[in-house]
């Protein structure tokens, strides 16, 4: 039995957009046309779920104005998606009509009208949120550890609070990405915006969280190297973890986390990066080497870090002066405000 797909050509350009056009002719990075995926996907499953319309029932028609706007709707609201994340879902949506007008299967007037389709405010500055160290110990604290996707998941957010990632990097971390040297010191290489390369330090506390990890993930370690670190089984096959999956283990911890200390915030992975570089910012870590931590291509980003509020800073700093705090145990100072070697390491000295 053959599918009848109701507009093929959308089909064939969707797919010569992600595997020729991104790449090829545009010279994306693989991050960036995953990105691009992503929003198409997201974008699919809105119509799907809100206007009722099937995969194989998709055409170009859909693609206006009326129904982008309410998917960035859909995105606040059912999704609580940040309206930086939504605005970068709007312009590879935008993209991709660009793309799909150029090649005369959508109309000028339609494209010109969701070119007219506004971003987001960004609020980060006005509501700047991030988690403190007493809520980053809560969360860790939540996932069942006697349970396998328990450990997974205490050592995913664990990775993803000291690596200060992005969520797309951690998902596309290979096991070979960890290395611990011979003082068992862990790093983490990541390969970010633009393919770029760079190495993270870890402390050594997230070893035995790693360590119990790949022993249930990965007990063949030295002969998968090139598997990825975080995977999923679906009808016996491996695939890499899927965004919407750590989406739904968030939501859980979130709703754990918030029976224990009510005022925690809304968990998604951007707010684990924002809270690491507010971590190392308050410890004393230029803001130079905070953006090289996080993988900034450019100062301005970072600079947002500094425009908290001197209440905020200043909350935050007595609590780490006087309870020397770690997420990860009670007894150990808060790690690099004064560790030069860590530092030379950032700053590619050592």
């Amino acid at each position: 039995m053959t599918l009848k797909i109701k507009d093929p050509e959308l089909y064939r350009l969707i797919k010569s957009f992600l595997t020729n056009y991104l790449p090829d002719i545009r010279q994306k990075s693989r991050h960036t046309v995953q990105a691009y995926k992503d929003a198409l996907n997201l974008y699919v499953l809105f119509l799907e779920k809100e206007k009722g319309i099937d995969m194989k029932d998709l055409s170009v028609s859909d693609f206006n104005q009326k129904n982008i706007t309410a998917f960035l709707h859909w995105l606040q609201e059912v999704r609580k998606n940040e309206s930086t994340t939504i605005n970068q879902r709007l312009s590879h949506i935008k993209g991709f009509c660009r793309y799909i007008q150029k090649k005369d299967l959508l109309s000028f007037k339609t494209y010109s009208e969701i070119c007219e389709i506004a971003e987001y405010k960004d609020t980060r500055i006005t509501e700047f949120i991030w988690l403190s160290v007493e809520d980053v110990k809560i969360i860790l604290s939540q996932p069942d550890t006697n349970k396998k996707t328990g450990i997974r998941d205490r050592f995913f957010l664990s990775l993803l609070y000291e690596s200060g990632c992005r969520n797309d990097e951690i998902l596309n971390l290979k096991l070979k990405n960890i290395i611990l040297n011979r003082k068992g010191e862990p790093d983490v290489h990541i390969f970010g915006k633009g393919n770029k390369h760079r190495c993270t330090p870890l402390s050594k506390d997230i070893v035995p969280y790693f360590k119990e990890y790949c022993n249930l993930f990965h007990p063949e370690q030295g002969k998968n190297e090139d598997e990825f670190l975080f995977y999923t089984i679906r009808n016996g096959i491996k695939a890499q973890m899927s965004q919407d999956n750590v989406q739904r283990f968030m939501k859980k911890y979130e709703e754990l986390a918030q029976s224990v200390k009510k005022d925690i915030p809304h968990l998604h992975p951007h707010l684990w990066r924002r809270t690491r570089a507010m971590h190392l910012y308050m410890a004393g870590v230029p803001l130079p080497l905070v953006s090289e931590w996080l993988g900034h291509s450019s100062m301005e980003t970072t600079q947002i870090y500094a425009k908290a509020t001197d209440e905020m800073k200043r909350q935050a700093q007595k609590k780490l002066e006087e309870k020397e705090d770690s997420v990860f145990k009670d007894d150990n100072a808060f790690k690099y405000a004064n560790d030069e070697t860590v530092l030379k390491k950032l700053a590619g000295l050592e």
